[in-house]
Order: C-alpha cells, then structure tokens, then sequence
C-alpha cells in the first residue's frame, strides 16, 4: 500500500464488511439522526416554530448520503478499471495498487479537507446567523444544528476532495495509454460511467438542497450555488476525458490520412493500366477503390467522443433537472405570495 487509509476509508470498509448492504445501514444511520434532531426540536417546541420543518433533514442528508455516494464511486471504479486494464497492459499487481489509488484517500488530504470545509461552515454560519431565527430555530435546536452541521461539514465536505481527486486519477491514468483502438471503444467509454455518476452526485446533493433548505430567505445564495454546481459537474463529467478526445481525433485523422494515401496509390496505379492500354487488373483496381470508399465511410461514422451518446443524454437530462425544480420553485412562491 503506497499510504494508510484515511478514517472515512476505515468506516467505509467497515460498513462494507457487514453482512448488510452498505446503503441500508447509511440509510439506518440517516433515520436515527434525523428523529434525534427531530425530538430535540420538539422538546424546546422549535417544531411549531419552524417556517419550514424539513430543513431538520439537511444536515443528516449532508453526513450521510455522501458517504453513500462515496462508497459507491469506489465500487464503479473498480468496475471501471477492470474493463479498461486491457488498454493499460498491466500486472496484477499494479492494477491492485491502481484500485487502491481510486478507492482509498490519503489520511493528509481528508484532514486538510476536513479543516478547510469547517472553516467554511464557521465563517458561513456567522455571516448568515440571522437565518436560524428568520426560520424559526429555537435556542437548543440551534446550538445543536450549528454542532450537527459542523460534523456534518468535517465528513460529508470529503465527497468533494474523493471526487476531484478520482477525477484527476482518470485524467493521469487514460494519458497513459499511447494509441486508442477506434474498433475497439467499448474500454475506451469504461470511465465516461465514473465521470458521469460524479457530476450526477454533486447534481444529487444539490437537488437535496433545493429540496430541503427554504431558500426564499436566501434566493441570490441558492441561485448561485446552484449555476456553480450545475457547471462544476459538467467539468467533472468532461475534462479528464478531454485528453481521450484529442487522441481519438489524432487516430481517426491518421487513418483516414493512411486511406487517402492507399486511394491515391490505386487512382495512380489505375491510370497507368488504362494509359498502357492493360484492362486486364482495372476491375479489380475499382473494386479496391470501392473498398477503401467503404473503408473512408465507416472511419468517418465512427464518434470521437469518449461517451456513448446515451450516457451523455442521461448526464445532461440529471444535470439540467435541479435548476428546472428552482425554476418552478421560484414561480410557485412568487404565485403564492401574490
């Protein structure tokens, strides 16, 4: 192992351990956190209080579906890696010191990350302190919310750390690679699925937000958060293949150059046998020709995109549907407020 695991990995290998599915145990923890919070907010009557009770689901949401969402990018890219290790020519070996890579985090950089999202929370929660009241919190709900978020903030924050650094894993691993096969894409598309789920998991926390958080009492905020996020993702799901792209365009050109060049040699070689009057090989020279035509047309439909189209549909209709729900959220309160 190139470094220990960090204590997120530690948890994380631990619930998958259990003879449960991981996702039913966050989903266990979830629940527990939630009516905890939710009896305390009863108890000091901030319930009857709230403009908007299931803002009490925010934080649970926030510690543990990223965990969820962490644990399952782990498992696609596993999956991911052993349909491109055919590109890669590896060992054993190093392809299990490459899973390890894509599946544990360095213990600094959770720290580091963990630190720098607590300090964001801090100096958020003070700049918009005046929220908990316009929303109706209560003196023991708040002060427990502002210590759930602050955990909250230290562990589910990671998400963004795991995702960026398996994003630039995939850009450094399929640069690697010296010729992509065009007749063989099928491991050439294997990491557009990773690219995919990470921007579609940063959309899914998101809409948790939309869903979740009354944004009219902070609409610009929300507004922006969601333009950032909904872009952040579309990077997350093209740049580290940008690289494949290139090389595929640089492949398609050089054997589309490679059939311009046979299609000029036969046109030559065709020209001479009707100059010297030798009939006898122009039928086949045509039927040459007509084969590298053949050949040309189908070099031109193969696509150059390290996607399938359907993957890139689904991505796109995941990333555009939380601002279309802010949307409607917004025409909803502006018509009830008339």
């Amino acid at each position: 192992m190139p470094y220990p695991p960090s204590y997120i990995d530690r948890f994380i290998h631990f619930t998958q351990r259990l003879p449960i599915p991981y996702w039913l145990i966050y989903l266990f923890l979830f629940i527990i956190q939630s009516l905890i919070i939710y009896l305390i907010a009863w108890m000091d009557g901030s319930i009857s209080s709230l403009t908007s009770p299931k803002i009490l689901f925010l934080f649970p949401a926030w510690q543990w579906i990223p965990l969820l969402i962490v644990t399952f990018l782990n498992k696609t890219a596993r999956s991911t890696l052993d349909s491109f290790s055919r590109l890669l020519g590896s060992n054993d070996h190093a392809l299990d010191k490459l899973k390890y890579e894509f599946t544990t985090m360095p213990p600094r950089g959770v720290i580091i990350s963990s630190i720098i999202w607590v300090a964001f929370y801090v100096i958020a929660t003070y700049s918009f302190s005046y929220l908990y009241l316009e929303l109706g919190f209560g003196a023991l709900t708040r002060n427990i919310v502002i210590v759930e978020g602050l955990l909250c903030y230290a562990i589910g924050g990671v998400l963004y750390y795991h995702s960026l650094r398996q994003l630039w894993l995939v850009n450094r691993t399929v640069k690697t690679i010296k010729r992509y096969n065009l007749f063989d894409l099928d491991p050439v598309y294997s990491f557009s699925r990773l690219t995919a789920w990470t921007g579609i998991s940063w959309v899914l926390m998101l809409t948790l937000n939309l869903l979740l958080f009354p944004f009219g009492t902070a609409l610009e905020l929300m507004l922006s958060i969601t333009v950032i996020q909904a872009a952040l993702a579309l990077a997350a799901f093209i740049l580290p293949l940008r690289s494949v792209n290139y090389r595929l365009v640089l492949e398609k050109r050089r054997l589309l150059a490679e059939n311009q060049q046979r299609v000029e040699a036969t046109l030559t070689r065709l020209h001479e046998q009707i100059d010297q009057n030798k009939l006898n090989e122009v039928e086949q020279l045509n039927s040459v020709i007509s084969g590298l035509s053949a050949e040309r047309d189908t070099l031109e439909k193969i696509p150059t995109l390290p996607w399938r189209t359907e993957t890139l549909t689904g991505f796109l209709s995941a990333t555009i549907l939380p601002i279309i729900l802010l949307i409607i959220q917004i025409i909803i309160e502006k018509w009830l407020s008339w």
